[in-house]
């Protein structure tokens, strides 16, 4: 009976034995392998970091062309480190700032866009592609896309997303969607410091649209509660016009000599009250 649980015992023992040989075999056959692909990593690194080091270096030269031809590079041999959004978004800088190719540098933000979209870079480069759209190419159907893309996003900035959008539609002289996007903004962001841009500009819509009364309505709003405010006097300059057009020249004038001292315009601001007073001399005389 010993002689048979010494037999098992030994089996047993030569088993875990031959186990423990093989993960021992096996470990030291993998640290070579392991230790390749750390130096490969290291080395990989080393290289994608030379070349922005380098590109910064061509930047500051004003070699701006091999510096986006490099940072390129980096993106297309490199494409899954660290650096390659970034390197991509500087190209595109660079393109945009210092070469003047407003096509180019869109085409890197939109592989950032593309590439990266989940990452702070991809944040980055959605606006900058509705900048260019927007103020270098005035193509703005693309623009209002790229826009709405950000607001999709999550965009921390979407107060000022929302106030680019009504301004594009304003330069599509859409002004009906221009006053629906103002006043989006006015409801969606109550506490924006755009409040009373806002209403100017929702004020200024309704007089080109030949809606004299509601923009009244809006412009006395804005000077009533942000009497100091840059686009409050504006208002007010506005507000005169309205009341020139409806014959009111006597109130136009008063509005207008109140902007005295305070409207940065002063010239023009002369100009129109000379106007409006040698047309109420020609009416009083036509009396």
């Amino acid at each position: 009976m010993k002689k048979q649980l010494l037999k098992e015992e030994r089996k047993r023992s030569r088993k875990t034995s031959n186990k423990f040989r093989f993960w021992v075999i096996s470990g030291i056959l993998l640290i070579p392998l392991v230790f390749g692909l750390y130096i490969h990593h290291v080395r990989q690194a080393e290289t994608h970091q030379k070349l922005f080091r380098r590109a910064e270096k061509l930047i500051d030269k004003g070699s701006y062309r091999r510096a986006v031809s490099l940072l390129r590079s980096l993106h297309e041999h490199y494409p899954d480190t660290d650096d390659a959004p970034q390197a991509l978004m500087l190209a595109g800088e660079v393109l945009l700032l210092n070469l003047q190719k407003d096509q180019e540098a869109l085409l890197s933000f939109l592989l950032v866009d593309r590439d990266y979209p989940d990452t702070s870079w991809g944040q980055a480069a959605r606006q900058r592609i509705a900048e260019i759209y927007k103020y270098r190419l005035q193509d703005y159907g693309r623009a209002l896309v790229a826009y709405q893309k950000i607001l999709d996003s999550k965009s921390p900035d979407s107060e000022r997303t929302q106030y680019e959008i009504a301004d594009t539609y304003f330069r599509m002289n859409n002004f009906e969607q221009t006053r629906i996007e103002f006043e989006s903004l006015l409801n969606d962001y109550p506490d924006t410091k755009l409040f009373a841009e806002a209403l100017y500009r929702i004020g200024s819509v309704f007089f080109l649209e030949g809606n004299l009364s509601d923009a009244m309505h809006v412009l006395q709003k804005l000077c009533r509660d942000y009497p100091e405010n840059a686009f409050a006097l504006e208002g007010s300059f506005v507000l005169a016009q309205i009341h020139e057009e409806r014959g009111e020249l006597s109130k136009a004038l008063q509005v207008l000599k109140e902007l005295e001292g305070r409207y940065a315009k002063e010239s023009i601001l002369e100009q129109r009250i000379a106007q409006i007073m040698q047309r109420i001399k020609k009416k009083n005389r036509a009396i």
